[in-house]
């Protein structure tokens, strides 16, 4: 499968140098502008996406400006995928071309295909998922232990069902997506949009050829219309009940549109608190059990001191006893000793005076 070109790197000040008039602008030149909608950054995507909006009315295409206004922001979740896809086009790409086996295996009833094929299939989407798990963050964004799971879900999703695989790879999700068993759905539970904004070659076919049997039907109607004056007269009266219909409509569609964003703000927002306090759940945790180990160390310092502690006072109580001891000793021999120098001086004194009487 071929890759698709990578779309150029656009933010809300460079569409000022897209050249967008009513002359140039293609179906290819409206899609590349959506490509480089979805490659920037999560915080800049609304300015951007209402800037080529009003670049692309400007230019007098206002369907396609108007496609361009109802993008919606990707989830945290979302971007993250989109991001992936577009660095890794033919990892993502091979990955879901195991869903075409696996859909093939099944309908053979092939059992050692399909085993095997999942068991690729597994393999695929943790080596993907392993990539940013390893790098921790995309694009300068941390990437949360959530996100990784909506990652997983969204590559198996692109694996179990074809249109979810096309999704995928075409780089535009705005919610990641899951595989329910009975379809898919998208993260929040509700069922995904599949729909993609490029037609395929056969619903252009039949959107032209569709155009073109009414605009022969309305020529033949024309011919047969009996005056032309009643003939504008209805014209107008359709076009005014139109303008009617589209004027009734359209602040309803704006205001789900409104509400679309508003609500994908927040849960944008309450994704980004939630992972932070996942994050520092996470850092309390490692911090908790950091002074469980230093506290466990340092009460068996404090019992290995104390220990030591009784040791030395128990050994400083038998070397005062001996102290006490060997003093009292000391004091006892010193008094022999001044006993016996007495004596001493005594026979001396005696020895002197039995000498003088010979």
């Amino acid at each position: 499968m071929t890759a698709r070109p990578e779309p150029p790197d656009l933010d809300a000040t460079d569409l000022d140098a897209i050249d967008l008039d009513a002359t140039d602008l293609d179906a290819t030149d409206l899609d590349a502008t959506v490509d480089a909608l979805y490659t920037q950054p999560l915080d800049g995507f609304v300015a951007a996406r209402d800037a080529a909006a009003r670049k692309v009315a400007d230019g007098g295409d206002r369907l396609g400006a108007e496609r361009i206004k109802r993008l919606p922001k990707p989830s945290v979740a979302a971007w993250v995928i989109n991001h992936v896809v577009r660095e890794r086009p033919d990892d993502v790409a091979a990955l879901t071309a195991v869903g075409d086996e696996l859909r093939a295996a099944t309908q053979d009833r092939d059992r050692a295909r399909i085993k095997a094929l999942d068991h690729l299939r597994r393999e695929r989407t943790e080596a993907l998922v392993g990539v940013v798990r390893d790098a921790g963050e995309v694009d300068g964004r941390p990437v949360s232990a959530a996100v990784l799971d909506r990652l997983t879900e969204t590559l198996t999703a692109a694996v179990m069902d074809a249109d979810a695989g096309a999704a995928v790879r075409a780089g535009r999700l705005s919610r990641g997506l899951q595989h329910a068993g009975f379809g898919i759905v998208d993260e929040l539970g509700e069922e995904a949009d599949l729909v993609t904004l490029r037609p395929d070659a056969t619903e252009a076919e039949t959107a032209k050829s569709g155009a073109t049997a009414a605009d022969a039907a309305a020529a033949d109607t024309a011919e047969k219309t009996a005056g032309a004056t009643a003939g504008a007269t209805e014209g107008a009266t359709e076009g005014a009940t139109a303008a009617s219909a589209e004027e009734s409509t359209e602040p309803d569609s704006d205001a789900a549109e409104r509400a679309v964003e508003e609500t994908s703000a927040q849960v944008d927002r309450l994704e980004a608190r939630r992972d932070d306090a996942s994050d520092r759940l996470h850092a309390a945790d490692a911090a908790v059990e950091h002074a469980e180990g230093e506290t466990t160390r340092l009460d068996e310092e404090v019992a290995r001191l104390t220990a030591e502690r009784d040791a030395a006072h128990r050994a400083l109580d038998e070397a005062r006893a001996e102290a006490d001891g060997a003093h009292a000793d000391l004091t006892a021999v010193e008094d022999e000793l001044d006993d016996a120098e007495e004596r001493a001086a005594q026979a001396r004194r005696r020895r002197r005076r039995a000498a003088r009487g010979r």
